[in-house]
């Protein structure tokens, strides 16, 4: 993660805290387990069986849902270094 971003989980939900905006978004449990594979640099195929496996999902669906929360996450990751960027001027 970033510089003055924290990762926190409590039973198995988490939460993203960006420190310098004072701000939190919060993560379900598959939300969570996706970021964890992120990480760990799995690929999107690793991640879909994952999830394949633990839940009872659509094989399509959940490449879907994988793909747009990784857009989401990606954009956030701009959005906070281009941030953190220009406080830093």
């Amino acid at each position: 993660m970033e510089d003055g971003i924290i990762l926190a989980e409590v039973d198995g939900e988490g939460m993203i805290i960006d420190v310098e905006k004072s701000t939190s978004y919060f993560l379900n449990e598959t939300a969570l387990l996706i970021l964890r594979m992120v990480n760990e640099r799995k690929t999107v195929d690793d991640m879909k069986a994952v999830l394949l496996e633990q839940y009872d999902v659509n094989e399509e669906a959940v490449e879907k849902d994988i793909r747009d929360f990784l857009v989401r996450l990606e954009k956030k990751a701009i959005s906070w270094k281009k941030e953190n960027t220009l406080s830093q001027r």
